[in-house]
């Protein structure tokens, strides 16, 4: 069923995407900035389900491609995103229907909202990962398979980059023997990132029938539930907290207080661990998360209670302000909080490529019970 986004909606929308985004996805401040301005007082961006599209036509989503840490310093650039946008549509032999995020996460949910402001197409209720994830082929559509062959470009502040596929891929370090297609995308990606100077855009056009197998839905109006709880509960002077985790069928792990963060910035994304130290109820509990750009391994007093790809989020205790991996400070007071992953990351496949071991530790998948 579709629904209308005004400009009066942005905070809650961008408060639950970065609440989605588990500490990465970019910051959505400069985002709201820019979708206040491209969104007029009297106007609105129709959101429908991708069942709504015309099932002939086309839909373009285009990201940005960088660790959190850049995107916090260098504002989202609207002219790159429309030369690559445009570059991809050029190239369409058809139509298009739509616009739609590549991820929920932060500042990601607000290139579409853009996009599809400024040129009245709707935008879809969805996403190709329900949360934010540090490379290109943990999304849904790399994992299931979309049709080949779209167009798919690469933009920046300097125009137009590459646009084709294969001109990126002879970019990539040499592939090892076991690499899928996919990785070595990735790797060509990370590369041209790191030599634009850590930021860049993607875009890409889908076609219908793969987003209705592929796509996880919904992913629009969640977020939008998620801040908007939050701000009628600051406004009702209730618990956010415990809204957020209403609104999102969540569970509370530990309130704590952040006594170190441990990073570093290694090829092209932010790694790192935060350490929390409990209090309140949870006085005397430590607890441990393990990052890259986004948040991916729970312990609780030495226990692993939380992974990849269910979402990891933190947010402030007094005010449920999500607290995004490139602005954790020690002395924060923070509430870890669990929400559950969309079903398609959860099939043997999609844990292949989004679970634990494909960051690099040797555990299960702990899942977060769900609630409702």
């Amino acid at each position: 069923m579709s629904f209308e986004i005004r400009r009066s909606d942005i905070t809650a929308l961008a408060l639950g995407s970065t609440v989605l985004g588990c500490g990465g996805g970019g910051n959505s401040y400069y985002g709201q900035l820019v979708a206040s301005r491209v969104l007029a007082a009297d106007s609105s961006v129709r959101v429908i389900d991708i069942d709504e599209m015309d099932s002939r036509a086309f839909a373009i989503t285009s990201a940005a491609v960088g660790a959190p840490l850049i995107c916090l310093e260098k504002p989202p650039s609207m002219s790159a995103l429309r030369v690559g946008v445009e570059s991809a549509t050029a190239k369409l032999r058809g139509s298009v229907g739509a616009f739609f995020a590549a991820e929920i996460g932060g500042l990601q949910c607000m290139f579409p909202l853009m996009l599809a402001a400024q040129t009245g197409f709707p935008l879809l209720d969805g996403d190709g990962m329900g949360r934010a994830f540090p490379e290109l082929q943990m999304s849904t559509f790399a994992i299931y398979g979309t049709t080949l062959g779209l167009p798919t470009v690469l933009s920046s502040d300097r125009g137009l980059l590459f646009d084709s596929v294969p001109a990126m891929l002879k970019n990539a370090p040499p592939a090892a023997s076991e690499e899928s297609s996919e990785i070595r995308f990735e790797r060509a990606v990370r590369k041209i990132c790191a030599d634009e100077g850590g930021l860049i855009y993607l875009a890409a056009a889908f076609d219908q029938p793969s987003l209705a197998r592929t796509m996880v839905r919904g992913s629009i109006h969640l977020a939008l539930r998620i801040g908007r709880a939050v701000e009628s509960a600051r406004a009702g002077n209730s618990d956010p907290i415990a809204a957020l985790i209403d609104a999102g069928s969540g569970k509370r792990f530990i309130n704590g207080k952040i006594v170190d963060v441990e990073r570093h910035f290694r090829g092209g994304h932010d790694w790192g661990e935060v350490r929390l130290e409990g209090i309140d109820e949870d006085r005397g509990r430590i607890a441990k998360i393990a990052f890259k750009n986004e948040y991916l391994i729970l312990w609780r007093e030495g226990e692993v209670v939380l992974t990849v790809p269910d979402l990891i989020s933190l947010a402030e205790t007094e005010t449920g302000t999500p607290v995004s991996t490139e602005i954790l400070r020690p002395g924060l007071r923070v509430t870890v909080v669990g929400l559950p992953c969309s079903p398609l990351l959860r099939s043997p496949e999609a844990l292949a490529a989004v679970g634990p071991a494909a960051f690099g530790y040797d555990l299960p998948y702990v899942a977060i019970e769900r609630t409702s």
